[in-house]
């Protein structure tokens, strides 16, 4: 029987008629798989289809994905693929490392004869520019250490707000006329610039200058030891540090000490030269040792981290006090920056909704952020975003095709691009010190020398953007939607920048040759996008303790300081919970920021006029009074205010309390406007008054004011 198609009448018809036909059905089909597979990239595509067309544009997924163990991180090898012993990531390093980094104890290099303040000695610490809930960075445009105060209060909404300012009390006015909004007119050079005295004249630059000068020559001035410990460039993230073979946002850790810039005297990789380099810049190196040996905890825990070391030192044990030099072998400059560099290449996020979607769960991502997923990975010329090109590997933070990308990485130069970006304000100080009102932060050229690396900095992660507050090198983008349009926009934030040589074409013409420039993303796809990076790459673990996560936190937590519970032999030899072996506050260790924490509180009460307006309705059970507290002092009144109220009859309750002090007295917290209250300001308190039993007369009562978070 012929299965040739017949018209409705039953008739065969001709070839072409009958090729025709045939074809219907099919073009249907197709017509019918097509707008499903639009639908369905529109809608980001479903989980499986996305996931495919990610692992083509990459080459494997497994180029993306993060090692679940710190020893699986990248590390150092031998020649066999064994970690080489020297840098090898350990537990035990790890964790000596992580205390370190937030332990205030280390800061000791104070020089008066460089403007440096004894007082401010063992105030900061790694940590007082990279903490949790700034994504390890700052979280603010002005970076302080060393002679800064404070680390963020909470807002009514339970928000985190960085705050560190300079310690104006402390540090003397250098001059009378600001030269950057914020300038406080106590710091006279950035951290990483040093000027020196040579028989040529006066020489200015990185502090690489002094291992590239030929002798003889002075240092006269520097940042590093100045009054106060500033850096002219917004603190970069320390997310992913094991995935960069050079760190900073020039590339100057990691660079051969050959370079132009380079200063790298043991040849080491970004990461131990990165600690060193932090070390000598925030004022630890050469006087942290003799800080860190008279601590038992810290004798024990370097004993276990490097025991080859402690064998050299068989006289430095926990138990008693070493005499001079029986700790040198094994607590040193060396081991310090070994340790710190092992806890900086564990700074990993694992447990993103984008983590979780590469492992396969489906419904990680929303439908949204599978659509900026898609843009992200969709090359600009295909009408993505091409995101993926500068930002692939485990950390997002490589070009795409770097033989290496799932590592430390092959490719240098190519993970450098001038955006066409504006200086960080605290280049002001730059000009200043250097008497030249021209110079520019030139990026990675200030490295390398080479004039085709001008304006040039270093590709960096995308992960956990969502808390960093600030971005690119100078600080001038609040928020990931703002980046994302800068990308989609294509023009440079600043001309003269734009107008060298080695402007970003892939910044400005994405599309290709002779096209528009940008991206030229909708409104809606950028807030795809935004949505993608901002949520899709963000690891609450992070910030927030949680046993079960794969991430720990970045701030110590109850598994690093609840010595009682976790390391008993350690809380024998002196640890006390919740804080870094010296015993200091964590991070920062100065007035303000132990208030910041809760640690402990002022009393403000003498620098502030209260007046009381009394509810006058006499016989009710509850007096509703508000407290108008002014500054009448000179001296800013910070953090949170602590209105306790004193003298209550017995029976008396402050209805609108928000707690009871450890005596037992109401307080009612009052959130202060940008986390201050100016001299001369004004803010009021309500205070609701519940009565066992009505009454005529006034209630009576006195209040005391304290300026600090916590419970007091």
């Amino acid at each position: 029987m012929s299965s040739e198609p017949c018209d409705p009448r039953g008739r065969r018809r001709p070839p072409a008629a009958r090729a025709a036909a045939l074809a219907r059905p099919a073009a249907l089909v197709l017509a019918l798989l097509g707008a499903a597979w639009g639908a369905s990239a529109h809608e980001g595509a479903s989980p499986q289809q996305l996931r495919s067309f990610i692992d083509h544009q990459v080459g494997g997924l497994q180029k993306l994905t993060v090692p679940a163990r710190d020893a699986d991180l990248p590390q150092p090898r031998l020649a066999d693929g064994r970690p080489d012993p020297f840098f090898e990531t350990t537990e035990a390093k790890r964790y000596l490392g992580k205390l370190m980094f937030h332990d205030p104890v280390r800061t000791a290099r104070i020089r008066p004869e460089f403007g440096g303040a004894p007082a401010t000695a063992q105030t900061a610490s790694c940590g007082s520019c990279h903490f949790g809930e700034a994504a390890s960075k700052a979280g603010t445009l002005l970076n302080f250490a060393v002679g800064g105060e404070g680390r963020g209060y909470t807002d009514e909404q339970g928000r985190f707000i960085p705050r560190r300012r300079p310690r104006a009390d402390l540090l003397p006015a250098l001059r009378s006329t600001p030269l950057f909004e914020g300038d406080a007119l106590v710091d006279s050079l950035p951290t990483l610039t040093d000027v020196y005295q040579t028989p040529g004249g006066v020489v200015t630059g990185s502090p690489a200058l002094g291992r590239k000068l030929t002798p003889p020559f002075q240092l006269t001035a520097t940042g590093r030891l100045d009054g106060l410990d500033s850096v002219a460039r917004n603190a970069p993230g320390v997310i992913g540090f094991a995935f960069n073979n050079r760190l900073l946002l020039g590339g100057f850790a990691g660079e051969p000490d050959a370079s132009p810039g380079g200063l790298n005297p043991f040849g080491h990789p970004a990461q131990e030269n990165v600690a060193l380099l932090l070390l000598d810049a925030h004022r630890m190196l050469e006087a942290q040792s003799s800080v860190l040996q008279p601590i038992a905890v810290y004798r024990q825990l370097f004993r276990e981290a490097f025991p080859a070391e402690a064998a050299q030192a068989p006289n430095c044990v926990p138990q008693r006090q070493p005499a001079a030099g029986d700790c040198d072998a094994l607590i040193n400059d060396v081991t310090v920056f070994r340790a710190t560099a092992s806890f900086m290449r564990t700074v990993v996020t694992r447990n993103t909704p984008w983590d979780r979607f590469l492992a396969g769960h489906n419904g990680a991502l929303t439908e949204k952020q599978r659509r900026g997923a898609k843009l992200f990975f969709t090359r600009a010329e295909e009408g993505g975003a091409g995101c993926y090109t500068c930002h692939s590997g485990p950390m997002l933070n490589k070009q795409v095709n770097d033989p290496d990308v799932a590592g430390v990485g092959h490719f240098v130069e190519r993970n450098f691009y001038n955006l066409g970006l504006a200086d960080h304000p605290l280049q002001a100080l730059n000009r200043a010190g250097r008497n030249d009102p021209s110079f520019r932060d030139d990026g990675r050229r200030e490295i390398t020398g080479r004039d085709s690396d001008a304006f040039k900095f270093r590709v960096l992660t995308l992960r956990q953007l969502k808390d960093a507050r600030l971005f690119f090198h100078n600080g001038a983008f609040t928020s990931v939607r703002d980046v994302v349009k800068y990308f989609n926009a294509g023009v440079a934030q600043d001309a003269q920048a734009g107008a060298a040589a080695t402007f970003s074409s892939r910044f400005a013409f994405p599309r290709g040759h002779g096209t528009p420039r940008g991206l030229g993303l909708s409104e809606a796809q950028v807030d795809e996008l935004t949505d993608f990076i901002e949520n899709g790459l963000y690891d609450p673990g992070f910030l927030t303790h949680d046993p079960h996560s794969p991430t720990p936190t970045f701030q110590l937590n109850e598994r690093d300081v609840v010595y009682s519970k976790y390391r008993p032999d350690l809380a024998a030899l002196g640890a006390q919970d919740g804080r870094p072996p010296s015993g200091k506050a964590p991070d920062n260790d100065d007035p303000l920021s132990r208030r910041d924490m809760g640690l402990e509180f002022l009393d403000v009460t003498a620098q502030a006029y209260v007046s009381v307006r009394s509810d006058p309705r006499p016989g009710h059970g509850r007096q509703n009074d508000v407290a108008r507290i002014t500054n009448n002092s000179t001296s800013v009144i910070d953090t949170h205010l602590l209105v306790i109220v004193q003298g209550l009859p017995r029976g008396t309750r402050l209805a609108n309390a928000s707690g009871t002090t450890s005596g037992g007295e109401p307080y009612l917290r009052v959130f202060l406007p940008q986390g201050e209250l100016a001299p001369g300001r004004s803010i009021v308190a309500p205070l609701s008054l519940d009565r066992a039993l009505p009454h005529d007369r006034p209630l009576r009562y006195t209040l005391r004011l304290l300026s600090g978070q916590g419970q007091p």
